[in-house]
């Protein structure tokens, strides 16, 4: 699953368009514009898809 990038990515890429999409599965940090996947690369480690959290019980 992708979804757009959030204004806190764009900026962290220093990327100013609104064609970029990134993986949304837990540890992902790759980003791509939504017709070109050869053109995409890795957002920073900080901003890395973290593993839910669940409530034990």
């Amino acid at each position: 699953m992708f979804r757009p990038l959030s204004r806190e990515e764009l900026a962290a890429i220093k990327a100013d368009r609104g064609d970029l999409w990134r993986c949304t599965a837990e540890g992902c940090r790759w980003y791509q514009p939504w017709h070109k996947q050869s053109d995409g690369g890795l957002l920073p480690e900080e901003l890395k898809i973290q593993a839910a959290v669940t409530e034990a019980k």
